[in-house]
């Protein structure tokens, strides 16, 4: 049986059950799937780490990035429920990296979130980051503190977000509101490229006037990766693209009132990337 730390965070009820234990406590659960069934029951999101084959709860550094109280104030300060989960690198977790849903993380050690906090996304993969090393994407532990702070959204479109805040420039864009409509703009014209095998602005002059209607002046970027790489390596590139133009930067940078970011990948294994803004 695989044994799971897993503090709870998050509004409470006022039994005296241990799965109603005050933010701050931790509450060991057994397998899990358990854990799972307590997220669910919280409608909370569900946050699993994979130690590397020779890691332990005493010598990850993972483990002891989230025991510490620091950590936890930025969980317990997003206002949902979270449940966190350690898993050693054994069965159980080696069959959850085979899963469709988890090829992003490498199939090896790392970290996953899983949202039943919101009925939008419930029992979706909406973050993933791995611990191996990749050609752009390598795990840092900041990475863990951007989590709590990203919207609601899907795996890819969390993704590109947290590739964006994680720059070291610091970008602005997504300081501001991020907005349903823009976020599908954004999704259905990554979809296009993908499709069209090409990057690039097509038809932006009648979809900016459909978003003009949303109010404010349209803007949008657009990238590709390198052929042949996974989620985050894609992401990270094609915010690098963007720093290495000027117009491109100073849209992804700047301050935006509201913004929507999104990726897909095409069948030439290529990601396409888009950002769309509303200034």
């Amino acid at each position: 049986m695989v044994a799971l730390s897993c503090p709870c965070f998050g509004t409470s009820d006022q039994t005296n059950s241990p799965r109603s234990a005050l933010p701050q406590e931790v509450i060991e659960f057994p397998d899990y799937e358990e854990a799972t069934r307590i997220a669910k029951e919280k409608s909370a999101m569900l946050l699993v780490s994979i130690r590397a084959k020779n890691l332990t709860g005493t010598n990850d550094p993972v483990t002891q990035q989230l025991a510490d109280p620091s950590v936890r104030k930025v969980f317990i300060d997003s206002k949902t429920p979270w449940i966190f989960c350690e898993l050693d690198f054994n069965k159980t977790s080696i069959t959850l990296l085979h899963t469709t849903s988890l090829q992003q993380l490498r199939r090896g050690p790392g970290l996953f979130v899983v949202d039943y906090a919101h009925e939008t996304m419930r029992g979706r993969v909406v973050s993933v980051l791995p611990r191996q090393k990749g050609r752009y994407y390598t795990f840092q532990p900041s990475d863990l503190l951007l989590l709590p702070g990203l919207p609601t959204g899907s795996l890819t479109q969390r993704s590109m977000i947290l590739a964006v805040r994680r720059h070291i420039d610091h970008p602005n864009s997504t300081n501001g509101i991020f907005d349903t409509a823009l976020s599908e703009a954004a999704t259905s014209h990554s979809a296009h490229q993908a499709q069209l095998q090409k990057q690039g602005h097509h038809d932006w002059q009648r979809r900016s006037q459909q978003l003009r209607l949303h109010g404010g002046i349209a803007k949008e970027v657009c990238a590709e990766s390198w052929p042949g790489q996974d989620l985050l390596d894609s992401c990270v590139d094609c915010v690098s693209c963007w720093r290495q133009s000027p117009g491109h930067w100073q849209a992804v940078y700047g301050k935006q009132s509201a913004f929507g970011y999104d990726i897909r990948q095409g069948t030439d294994s290529i990601w396409y990337a888009t950002g769309i803004f509303i200034h």
